[in-house]
C-alpha cells in the first residue's frame, strides 16, 4: 500500500504508513517529514515520534528490508532535534533493550540539547540498563561531553551490574580515540589503564573483550608509558596463553587480545 504523507503532516495517514508493513512507503514517509520539518506544528511533534519509533521494535533480524527504513527514522528524528527529546527520553523508560539502543543512538545524534536529559539518567538511573544506554549515548556527543564524563565512565569500569561494566569498558576507549594523549589528564589515563587491566580477569568475556580493546587503543594512540606497556604486554600475553598460562577460552577475548599485542609489540619496537 503507497499511502502519501501530507505537510502539514497528517497522522492519520502516518498512521496508516506505518502499518502497512510496506518499507518504501514507509521510507518516503520518513522522508517527507524529514524534508518539511518547518511545517510540522509543534503539538505533532510527540506523536510523529512515538510513531517513527516504533520501528525501533522490528526485528531485524527476521525483517531485514526495514533496515535502511531504520536507520531512516534515526535520521529523521533526529533531525527534529530538541522537540523530539522529551517523547525520546520518554520511551526510554518505557521501552524493551533493543528499542532502547536504537532510541540512545537518536539521542545520541541530536547531540548537544541531549545532553542535559540524559546525563541525569547516567548519574541518577531507575535501573542499571538505563544508566547503561546513556553511557552508550553520550559517548556519541562533542568532545566537551566526553571529557565530562570520562571519570565516572572510568568508575563504572568497577560497577557491580556487567552491562555497565562492558558499557563502561567500551565508552573509555571511544573517549580515548578521540583525543589526543595530553589532552586527557595524566592522572585520568592511569585511573583508566589501572581499572582495564582489573577487568581482564573480569568474570564476563564480553567485558574482558571490551577490556581489552579500550587497551589496544590505548597503545595505538600512545597514551601509555614504557611501563604501561610492559604491564600491558604482560596481562594481554596471559589472555593467549604464553608464559605457561591458560589462554582466554573464548575466542572473542584471544582476538581482541592478539589486536591489542600487535599494537604493543609496534609501538614498543
Amino acid at each position: 500500500m503507497e499511502v502519501e504523507v501530507m505537510v502539514p503532516v497528517d497522522i492519520k495517514r502516518l498512521y496508516e504508513v506505518f502499518s502497512s508493513d510496506d518499507p518504501i512507503a514507509i521510507r518516503k514517509a520518513i522522508a517527507a517529514i524529514t524534508e518539511n520539518i518547518e511545517e510540522l506544528e509543534l503539538r505533532q511533534i510527540p506523536e510523529v515520534v512515538e510513531i517513527l519509533a516504533s520501528l525501533f521494535y522490528i526485528d531485524l533480524g527476521d525483517k531485514p528490508e526495514f533496515v535502511e527504513a531504520v536507520e531512516d527514522t534515526v535520521m529523521g528524528i533526529a533531525a527534529i532535534g530538541e522537540p523530539a527529546i522529551p517523547t525520546l527520553m520518554w520511551l526510554l523508560r518505557e521501552s524493551d533493550y533493543k528499542a532502547n539502543l536504537m532510541i540512545a543512538r537518536t539521542l545520541g545524534r541530536i547531540g548537544p540539547s541531549a545532553y542535559g536529559p540524559l546525563k541525569d539518567i547516567f548519574y541518577f538511573p531507575e535501573s542499571p540498563w538505563q544508566r547503561s544506554l546513556a553511557m552508550f549515548a553520550l559517548a556519541k556527543m562533542h568532545e566537551g561531553a566526553l571529557m565530562e564524563i570520562f571519570p565516572d565512565t572510568v568508575n563504572a569500569l568497577d560497577d557491580s551490574d556487567r552491562e555497565i561494566r562492558d558499557t563502561a569498558a567500551r565508552t573509555v576507549g571511544r573517549i580515548i580515540d578521540s583525543f589526543k594523549p595530553g589532552q586527557i589528564p595524566h592522572d585520568l589515563v592511569v585511573n583508566a589503564f589501572e581499572r582495564l587491566l582489573l577487568r581482564l580477569r573480569d568474570s564476563s568475556a564480553v567485558v574482558r573483550a571490551k577490556a581489552v580493546r579500550s587497551i589496544g587503543k590505548m597503545a595505538r594512540n600512545r597514551y601509555l608509558s614504557m611501563d604501561q606497556l610492559a604491564s600491558a604486554r604482560e596481562a594481554v600475553a596471559a589472555l593467549l596463553g604464553e608464559d605457561d598460562n591458560d589462554p582466554d577460552p573464548f575466542y572473542l577475548v584471544r582476538r581482541e587480545a592478539e589486536e591489542t599485542m600487535e599494537y604493543i609489540m609496534q609501538v614498543t619496537a
